[in-house]
């Protein structure tokens, strides 16, 4: 998909978490903005210093919303980006390129399981996916789909109220939030621990599965370590990794 470079339209900010918010833009120029579940778009930041600074963030809508663009975003303490877009005000306008990104659902592959793994933030592009995903789960009556999703605390979980309506209408689809810092879970779906524990609970087949992986860098190199050691190859496994600069 060719990327253009275009102007968008700030249009509002909600909370996800008490730090973590969603911000919904559109393009100035009313056109449609086609992208892939998975992808990303770059913010192309102007600096005092009079270069232009990009800044990539996952979509988190669906594509179906064709002339809006919603990211997630988590403040980096004296981050260059995080002063800038957790600022903007209705109307403001930035500049983007995009979208680019391999993160996605290839329509050849028929997996008998997606494993989705993310940390934080990393979860947007699953969020996009959910579309595709249902499709996928209707015509495959099979297919097993896992997203696991790996947070401090449980009130740092996002968009947890799509999984659990997702998961309920789906009886193949199941969705579990890993808490690294809390010492109980408050709900059924939440565990105690790093994400990246749950792949020896998962009767995982390195033949016919799956594995996405996008977030935290730390977490993507020891799931890749792990899910190496019971057999998959580097071919089946996708990622991203989420790193955090202050400029």
């Amino acid at each position: 998909m060719e990327q253009s470079q275009f102007k968008v339209e700030f249009i509002a900010s909600t909370m996800l978490t008490p730090s973590v918010a969603e911000l919904s833009f559109r393009r100035l120029d009313k056109l449609p903005f086609p992208f892939i579940p998975g992808q990303f778009i770059t913010f192309l930041l102007p600096h005092l210093s009079g270069k232009i600074v990009p800044r990539s963030y996952s979509l988190a809508n669906s594509p179906s919303q064709t002339n809006r663009l919603d990211i997630a975003i988590a403040p980096v303490q004296n981050g260059f980006a995080t002063n800038i877009l957790f600022n903007l005000k209705s109307g403001d306008l930035l500049d983007c390129v995009g979208p680019k990104g391999r993160l996605i659902l290839q329509p050849a592959e028929k997996p008998t399981h997606y494993l989705l793994v993310a940390t934080g933030t990393g979860v947007a592009p699953y969020r996009s996916m959910l579309p595709i995903l249902a499709e996928r789960l209707e015509e495959d009556k099979k297919l097993k789909v896992t997203l696991l999703l790996g947070v401090r605390y449980a009130h740092d979980l996002l968009y947890v109220e799509d999984f659990i309506a997702f998961a309920q209408k789906y009886s193949n689809f199941h969705f579990r939030g890993y808490l690294s810092r809390a010492d109980r879970e408050t709900a059924p779906y939440q565990y105690v621990g790093y994400v990246q524990s749950a792949f020896e609970s998962l009767d995982l087949n390195p033949m016919t599965d799956l594995v996405y992986l996008c977030g935290n860098p730390y977490m993507i190199d020891e799931s890749i370590e792990q899910l190496q050691n019971i057999g998959f190859s580097l071919q089946s496994i996708r990622r991203e990794k989420y790193i955090s600069r202050k400029v």
